[in-house]
């Protein structure tokens, strides 16, 4: 199996996904259009999930040529936002005010 690269997934999310969504923890690009930061912490969200939506048709967003793989990485490099806020959280409470 090829290991999943979220840096390749950050190269692709600001090619194919920056246009509509924030990438990061900037505020949503536009209205009712969720940023990268919201997606990756709503509580039910994993990567697969987030992979899986990329793939399949839907409505919302075009369809956009990724293979499994590509899709795997954008969704890691949203994904790991979720843990790179917990850690912010974690050290902002430990910071005096």
């Amino acid at each position: 199996t090829v290991a999943l690269n979220a840096e390749n997934g950050e190269r692709f999310s600001q090619q194919w996904c920056l246009g509509c969504h924030a990438i990061g923890y900037a505020a949503d690009k536009f209205h009712g259009i969720p940023s990268f930061a919201a997606i990756a912490a709503k509580e039910t969200i994993n990567a697969n999930l987030i992979a899986s939506f990329l793939l399949l048709p839907h409505a919302t967003m075009p369809n956009l040529p990724l293979s499994r793989k590509d899709a795997e990485d954008i969704a890691l490099f949203i994904i790991e936002m979720k843990s790179s806020d917990r850690r912010k959280n974690a050290t902002d409470a430990h910071e005096p005010k």
